[in-house]
């Protein structure tokens, strides 16, 4: 069956990227091939956040310690399947799963090689309905694979064959196919011939020059007290347990982080974070009740202020252009 319709999903989605195989075709570290000014798997996490997926689990193995240091500021968790070699994509899968589980209602599962999927097409994966979901684009299934919560124990459990599609099979819910209009969902990267296929699409993508629309939005009373980098922080001390973990996490200095926190708790009269330094377990941070109230309504605020946007967006800019095309190709044809 397939979903034309967005269904908004409650609850917060990660995502797990598998990196840990060694390409059986290629020579080079697959994750780390340039894409222009970065790699596939920098633009790949950069698309992740983008869309607003949070916390980004990357499962290494081969080459663990370079691809690691590759990424050490991207705002991702990279966790080791030190039996890479041995194990099956599935046991990557289940190590992803394991760590996130408790963070997240819904996973979205990325391999590390397509790095052309759109944050639109990621932002919808992560609103599908129903229990498990992958994207169909011109009558094909691509990536990333959906699952919600309700599944997780399942796929964890699951001792059959087939892997990732055994358990989805054995499961006996049918899999929902969300249609989209990316063709990046399909373009993987298991030969040298994909790989230049990969940079040939890419590049014909950047010739036609596709407008593109992207809303931000903040809070203020004195000043700019409030705003997705704020937001973004408090996320990734809930993740880590700590401010320090977030700076690396969110790649800004402790000093930055910590400036925010006390703008955003002075201005809005807010407690966000519960702190404990030292003690015999060390320091930890948590977000209080209070300060995660908060966080979800301004996470919907910006969903809310981005869905009007980009219906503003389409109206205005995409539709004038479909009309200024049409009067364009009316003149080549009087032309005649």
């Amino acid at each position: 069956m397939i979903e034309k319709g967005i269904c908004m999903a409650d609850g917060k989605t990660g995502a797990i990227i598998l990196a840990a195989g060694r390409s059986a075709h290629m020579e080079e570290l697959k994750p780390m091939l340039r894409m222009g000014q970065t790699t596939m798997i920098q633009r790949e996490i950069d698309t992740i956040r983008q869309a607003g997926i949070s916390p980004i689990v990357v499962v290494t193995g081969y080459q663990a310690d370079v691809l690691e240091r590759h990424i050490s500021h991207r705002g991702a968790v990279c966790i080791r399947n030190k039996r890479y070699e041995t194990s099956q994509m599935y046991g990557s899968i289940c190590m992803g799963l394991r760590h996130i589980q408790k963070k997240a209602d819904r996973v979205l599962l990325f391999p590390a090689d397509v790095p052309m999927i759109t944050a639109d097409t990621i932002e919808k994966m992560a609103q599908a309905p129903g229990s498990m979901a992958v994207p169909v684009c011109q009558g094909k299934k691509g990536h990333p694979v959906m699952l919600s919560k309700e599944v997780f124990g399942h796929i964890l459990t699951y001792r059959g064959g087939k892997g990732l599609r055994g358990a989805m099979d054995a499961w006996g819910e049918g899999v929902r196919e969300i249609e989209v209009e990316d063709p990046g969902v399909l373009l993987d990267t298991n030969t040298k011939m994909d790989y230049e296929s990969l940079l040939a699409y890419e590049k014909d993508r950047q010739k036609r020059g596709e407008l593109a629309f992207r809303a931000s939005i903040s809070l203020s009373r004195e000043e700019e007290c409030f705003s997705a980098l704020t937001a973004d922080f408090l996320e990734a001390v809930a993740e880590s347990g700590s401010m320090l973990g977030a700076c690396q996490i969110r790649d800004i200095s402790y000093s930055k982080g910590w400036k925010m926190l006390k703008i955003a708790e002075a201005q809005l009269g807010i407690q966000f974070l519960e702190r404990q330094t030292g003690g015999s377990k060390g320091g930890f941070s948590v977000l209080t009740p209070e300060g995660k109230v908060f966080l979800e309504k301004f996470r919907r605020m910006e969903a809310a202020v981005q869905a009007a946007a980009e219906a503003a967006f389409e109206k205005i800019f995409l539709e004038l252009e479909e009309e200024e095309k049409e009067d364009t190709d009316g003149r080549e044809i009087n032309a005649f």
